[in-house]
């Protein structure tokens, strides 16, 4: 089991679609050193006034690969991620995307790079319909402006096209393509967090942020939802950073699990290392009777 983001041998175990398609397996390239990792934090730090959020967090993420970011109620799981997604500015520290310095980029410009995320609170449009609410997750790709879109010129109408491919190429691969044209307003919960899933992939990203999805869910949906999970990110060679309290599925997803407590990291290794570790079970996990 690992505790610092120096040594990163054990994580090598795991090949994927993508670090296999970009000529390395299993986190090492073909030449045989070290593939570069997809997303880098490096001494993360945040503070709120008299409150540390973070604390010199520091882990990385392979191209490929399913991080668990665990850890109590206040431990920075989310600031963190609003650190990553660009919400909230670090005080100090270092966040890479494939070598590109997130923290000297505006917050509009990181979807670009290949960046979405989910939230915990669903911010879905319900007088949109649900492809509209997914098309929404591709915007960052359209070039025209304000001129051409109000003057409806054939590049904006190209681009709205390839924009309604893309979500109905997404609703298809959830099981979603029936409800494409139905308002989002009055679905079923389980069915609005799929919605929110597909708004995210919507926007064709390499690294997937997922803040608690299985939030609300009943043990079936949240069974699904994995399963739904783990298939987008095979047949992509998506990376996924997941927050998430129902430990069967971060331990089940996950080839590594980063654990926070009160803003500082405690561990990082393997599920079933991390599971298993005194420091976390009594700050996370709970200590055995």
């Amino acid at each position: 089991m690992q505790r610092t983001s120096a040594d990163h041998g054990t994580w090598w175990l795991w090949p994927t679609t993508a670090s296999t398609a970009a000529g390395s397996v299993g986190g090492v390239n073909l030449a045989g050193t070290p593939a570069a990792p997809l997303l880098r934090v490096e001494r993360l730090s945040v503070r709120f006034g008299g409150v540390t959020a973070l604390d010199g967090v520091s882990f990385e993420v392979e191209a490929g690969q399913v991080c668990g970011l665990i850890g109590p109620n206040g431990a920075g799981k989310t600031t963190l991620f609003d650190c990553v997604s660009r919400l909230t500015r670090p005080q100090l520290g270092r966040i890479e995307l494939e070598g590109h310095d997130l923290l000297a980029l505006e917050p509009y410009q990181v979807a670009a790079l290949g960046l979405a995320r989910t939230f915990q609170h669903l911010g879905l449009f319900g007088s949109l319909s649900v492809r509209e609410n997914v098309m929404l997750g591709g915007h960052h790709a359209c070039r025209a402006g304000f001129v051409a879109a109000a003057l409806r010129l054939p590049s904006v109408r190209r681009e709205e096209r390839a924009l309604r491919r893309r979500a109905d190429e997404v609703l298809e691969r959830l099981g979603l393509a029936h409800l494409a044209a139905r308002p989002a307003a009055g679905l079923p919960y389980g069915t609005l967090k799929r919605i929110e899933l597909a708004r995210a992939l919507g926007a064709a990203p390499k690294l997937l942020l997922l803040d608690e999805p299985a939030s609300g869910l009943s043990h079936g949906e949240v069974d699904e939802l994995a399963e739904v999970i783990g298939a987008v990110r095979g047949d992509g060679g998506l990376t996924v950073l997941l927050v998430e309290h129902h430990m069967g599925m971060v331990m089940r997803m996950s080839h590594k699990v980063v654990v926070l407590d009160f803003g500082c990291k405690i561990a990082e290794g393997t599920p079933a290392a991390v599971s298993e570790d005194p420091a976390v079970i009594q700050a996370y996990l709970g200590v055995p009777a």
